[in-house]
């Protein structure tokens, strides 16, 4: 019986928590051994190294903010050292700025979670770290993603698992944000007829509150301002880390978002839906961080196994946007993109209007702007081909309003060149 015990405690998955409050610490480890793990906790990142050095952990939790050694600088050794760099580490944030995020991406942190931590999101994420990173296939390095933040630059590695969970992590914030925002909205109404109801007992009392009204009303402004800027900011991070994948397409994605936004201004569609288009345009191709770089960037015409690989990437993007909560069908979009009213198109060989008008938007922007680039299998074609492909197939694979708004777009800049 002894033996058998012994057996089933060598089984158990070993767990290291770093965090310098006591109350957390102790909350963490009684979480984790309550649900069959092993778990060293410790103080600071100096502390941490050294039980490493004893008995190497399967998951690293870190809190930031720590004395002695802080969990960015922890993490960066763990990820330096050859032996140690594929044990997966999940910093604790209190996401007051996203230079938090973007310094613990920098140090090479794989997950983030906020603070303080809901024991039933913190179980989940356990389980799903440890699973993808005990099945994750070896995947190429690659070059490291600029990002730029109030003034300075960092450089960023990330793989595609990475890029993945980290979107999903920052729209959820998002998105509890925008809760937080609403909920804080509703209470400021209500606030406001109970002032109208003061009003005629105390002229006086309702002057002095409907100033801080002013003030409530006008900081709820800036926090919605600041979480849309931080939402732009998520999404033109993403585009551009997965056009690192594809040099040749370096700024296709912004490039197809400005001309489907033209495109839908010059059909007078509604802002909100333009905002929507400029976004699907920013990530259409984000599919492709599941395409081998091998083949993305292969010089010459691709193998019929190959471009079928490459054809996958609409239903990988859905697969990637699908569950994320956007104000307009983004992920439907994405996946619809390469569509074609005759039904040629893929993955999907939807018919005329079942193809979203958003999606037939993107797609004559997104095949304009393929045409008049260089490829590493052909040369950029010249304008007058790409306005004779739009023509020829105008009805027939790409919708007639579309090509139309599209062309205007084109004779406008013309007769302002004249």
């Amino acid at each position: 019986m002894g033996e058998s015990s012994s057996r089933l405690e060598e089984k158990k998955i070993n767990i290291l928590v770093v965090e310098d409050s006591e109350t957390q610490n102790v909350w963490l480890r009684q979480i984790l051994e309550k649900n069959g793990y092993q778990v060293s906790a410790t103080y600071n990142g100096k502390e941490a190294l050294a039980v490493i050095a004893e008995n190497e952990p399967a998951l690293i939790i870190s809190d930031i903010l720590m004395p002695v050694m802080d969990g960015y600088e922890f993490c960066k050794i763990v990820k330096m050292d050859r032996n140690l760099k594929d044990i997966p580490v999940i910093l604790l944030t209190l996401l007051d700025n996203p230079k938090d995020i973007i310094k613990g991406l920098e140090c090479g942190a794989d997950y983030f979670m906020t603070k303080p931590c809901d024991e039933k999101n913190l179980l989940a994420r356990v389980q799903h770290i440890l699973k993808s990173f005990r099945d994750r296939e070896p995947e190429e390095s690659l070059a490291a993603v600029e990002v730029f933040h109030g003034g300075q630059k960092y450089n960023i590695s990330l793989g595609s698992q990475q890029i993945i969970d980290n979107l999903l992590f920052a729209y959820e914030i998002a998105i509890q944000r925008n809760r937080d925002l609403r909920k804080a909205q509703e209470d400021l109404r209500a606030f406001t007829e109970h002032l109208e109801e003061k009003v005629k007992e105390e002229m006086a009392a309702f002057v002095a509150e409907s100033t801080e009204r002013k003030r409530v009303d006008e900081e709820l402004q800036f926090n919605l301002e600041k979480l849309q800027r931080t939402f732009q900011e998520t999404v033109h991070a993403l585009a551009s880390a997965s056009e690192k994948r594809d040099p040749h397409t370096a700024g296709h994605q912004q490039r197809v978002a400005e001309l489907a936004c033209g495109i839908a201004k010059n059909m007078g569609l509604h802002a909100d839906q333009i905002e929507g288009i400029r976004v699907a345009g920013l990530l259409h191709d984000i599919g492709k961080v599941s395409i081998p770089a091998e083949i993305l960037n292969r010089p010459g015409t691709l193998a019929d196994i190959e471009f079928s690989i490459i054809k996958n990437h609409p239903q990988h993007g859905f697969d990637i946007l699908k569950t994320i909560e956007f104000p307009w069908p983004i992920a439907q979009i994405v996946i619809q993109h390469h569509e074609r009213l005759d039904g040629s198109g893929y993955p999907l060989g939807l018919l005329g209007d079942r193809i979203l008008l958003d999606a037939r938007i993107v797609a004559v922007a997104d095949v304009v702007d393929a045409m008049i680039s260089h490829r590493p299998y052909r040369p950029a074609c010249d304008l007058d081909v790409v306005l004779a492909e739009l023509n020829d197939n105008r009805g027939v694979l790409y919708d007639l309003e579309v090509v139309d708004a599209c062309l205007k777009l084109f004779e406008n800049k013309n007769s302002r060149c004249a």
